[in-house]
């Protein structure tokens, strides 16, 4: 039950930084948050309390939160009532390290840790009070300070939060978490540190949210999980595969499209496949990172297959639904790969046809095994040209299927305004983004067909056509327009 704001609501801004799983995580907290009262601000500097919600995957991104700190500690001299919270990633890596070098900082939350982000905030904000009627106002950026209240390792999950389903960015599409942290060893990756093992949701709990989602109007929902296809192994005794879980969210009615990601090739299970092939609602693209080439690197990595068996997998899905696009991730410049490592992830590339890959340089991410135990050994400049040329290859495929649709009428989910001026933007089944000329604000969240008439580098453009021209070309071309 919601509870009646007062006249003079608390305020917060939350920034979002990283994946789709801290995307989901900060929906939940502004849905925790506002069922406890508060109300959104207009913009940061309005806001009684800012959040961060952080990422540790990338050097990039830990960066830019810094920054955006030392920002908010200039405002906190000025304001010292004022709330300032990290969560997330960086929350858990960091810990007590945030405040020694952010003592302004009052909230330091962990990603397995803001089930009741409000009661978190309401120790915050009662702290400052105290903090602010004994102490001098600060001299220097040194001698600002915060409430320090620290939670990490231990807390309430964000999935005991009980989701106000309309707190979400986007009427037709949702997010929902299936499972939580990571129990694979990859050399690179901080992921488990920071989100610890894996822990999932009941299907009952799932397919409730899910459907309160749809009750409120989304007609599509992605699944997440740090590795989304292990979902269930930790439930025991309760059947709970992502296989059956694609069965049961496929019943309900008014859901069109079913996505999950991130899925890891160990877990790409027969039954799944199936289902991918049988269920008509699922989409057409699978993201499954093969990350590189090479048995040498992928065993240093310990990712736990051979490029033999990445390719048995796919065979083995293509069989099946043939209309499935592959999506991927690759890491050029790992520890030891040399330039025949690196000719066979080109190779592979060219061999499975991704619709998309992400490519990344290897840079080492202190508290993995990669940094501690391994040299960064293939200088940067070849990193660059590795990177380059795999983006190269990987842009010619993309190219070249973009290309194929030309002329061909695709139904696509409207999502918003285009980056170009008098034209919006929505997906296909298959994850392809697509342009079309249009400014009418009553198209998002529908089902709409164009005819695609150009191919570009990442999307294709197109002209939107009558419901009725849609489904007269769609007798030809029943395997582009899908549900």
């Amino acid at each position: 039950m919601l509870l009646r704001p007062p006249m003079t609501a608390p305020t917060y801004h939350l920034t979002s930084y990283g994946c789709q799983m801290n995307k989901l995580d900060s929906e939940l907290v502004e849905s925790r948050l506002q069922q406890r009262g508060y109300r959104p601000a207009p913009q940061e500097g309005a806001a009684d309390v800012v959040l961060l919600n952080t990422c540790s995957v990338r050097q990039h991104a830990e960066d830019r939160v810094w920054s955006k700190l030392g920002k908010l500690r200039q405002r906190k001299r000025t304001e010292p009532g004022l709330v300032v919270g990290v969560l997330g990633c960086m929350a858990q890596e960091h810990k007590r390290y945030l405040l020694a070098r952010m003592p302004h900082v009052d909230l330091v939350v962990g990603p397995s840790a803001f089930g009741d982000i409000d009661d978190q905030v309401e120790v915050a904000r009662k702290k400052n009070l105290e903090l602010a009627a004994t102490r001098e106002p600060a001299k220097t950026k040194h001698q600002v300070a915060g409430a320090g209240v620290v939670v990490v390792d231990q807390g309430v999950s964000g999935d005991r939060i009980v989701r106000d389903v309309r707190v979400r960015p986007h009427r037709s599409q949702a997010f929902v978490s299936v499972m939580r942290g990571c129990n694979m060893p990859c050399t690179y990756c901080i992921v488990p540190t920071t989100r610890g093992d894996e822990v999932s949701r009941t299907i009952a709990e799932i397919t409730d949210e899910a459907q309160r989602l749809c009750d409120d109007g989304v007609t599509e929902i992605t699944l997440l999980g740090q590795t989304v296809n292990a979902y269930g192994r930790d439930l025991t005794g309760q059947d709970a595969t992502l296989a059956r879980l694609l069965r049961e969210l496929h019943a309900i009615p008014a859901l069109r499209r079913l996505a999950f990601i991130t899925s890891h090739p160990n877990f790409l299970s027969a039954d799944l496949i199936d289902a991918m092939a049988e269920l008509p609602k699922v989409a057409r693209y699978l993201h499954l990172p093969a990350q590189s080439g090479s048995n040498t690197v992928l065993k240093a990595m310990r990712r736990g297959y051979t490029v033999e068996r990445y390719l048995a997998r796919v065979e083995q899905l293509l069989a099946k639904a043939p209309d499935i696009e592959l999506h991927s991730d690759f890491i050029v410049g790992y520890p030891g790969e040399t330039d025949d490592d690196f000719a066979q992830t080109v190779a592979l590339v060219r061999r499975v046809g991704f619709a998309q890959s992400y490519v990344f340089k290897y840079s080492p991410r202190p508290g993995t095994v990669a940094a501690e135990q391994l040299s960064d050994d293939v200088p940067e400049a070849v990193k660059e040209t590795r990177n380059q040329e795999l983006l190269a290859v990987q842009g010619e495929l993309s190219v070249a299927k973009n290309r194929a649709l030309v002329g061909q009428i695709v139904e696509v989910l409207v999502e918003g305004d285009s980056k170009v001026d008098g034209r919006m933007s929505g997906r296909t089944a298959h994850h392809r983004l697509v342009h079309f000329t249009s400014t009418d604000a009553e198209l998002i969240g529908r089902y709409v067909p164009v005819r695609v008439t150009q191919a570009l580098a990442h999307s294709v453009v197109g002209d939107l056509l009558a419901d009725s021209e849609g489904q007269e070309g769609a007798h030809d071309r029943a395997e582009v327009l899908h549900p």
